[in-house]
């Protein structure tokens, strides 16, 4: 857990708490819209497409594709808990649900890392009260 700790650690607060504990407990969560229902990443208080404010956390599909990436060969901020993971597949994810999401993809080496690549989702505990959503190769 060491690693972890020497890495930089998201701020939770009451509106991204639900995300955070999903993925602590090995769940994708993602805020849909009641209204017109439009999923919604990063979380807001409203719908990014109507604007009302009937946010659900609901589970999304644990699947996506991989939009864009970069390929991190060096410690990021200073941050020595990256150490172990270099290089570090960093990657914008288009998830099934229609959200784009940033996130590390775990278990694919650089050289097989592409636009289009079918990835699914995992998870890593970083805290107590927190998890955090990566993906693997599907």
């Amino acid at each position: 857990m060491d690693d972890i700790v020497n890495k930089p650690q998201p701020f939770i607060y009451d509106m991204t708490r639900p995300f955070w504990t999903a993925a602590k407990n090995n769940k994708l969560v993602l805020q849909q819209c009641q209204r017109c229902k439009t999923f919604n990443f990063f979380p807001k208080p409203w719908c990014i497409e109507c604007g009302s404010r009937e946010l659900v956390w609901t589970d999304a599909k644990p699947t996506g594709t991989v939009y864009s990436f970069t390929i991190s060969r060096t410690v990021a901020m200073n941050y020595l808990g990256w150490q172990k993971d270099l290089p570090v597949l960093l990657c914008l994810i288009d998830l099934d649900d229609g959200v784009r999401m940033y996130a590390q993809v775990t278990d694919c080496s650089p050289e097989d890392i592409r636009i289009g690549m079918r990835v699914a989702v995992h998870f890593e505990s970083i805290s107590d009260e927190a998890g955090i959503p990566k993906f693997h190769p599907a």
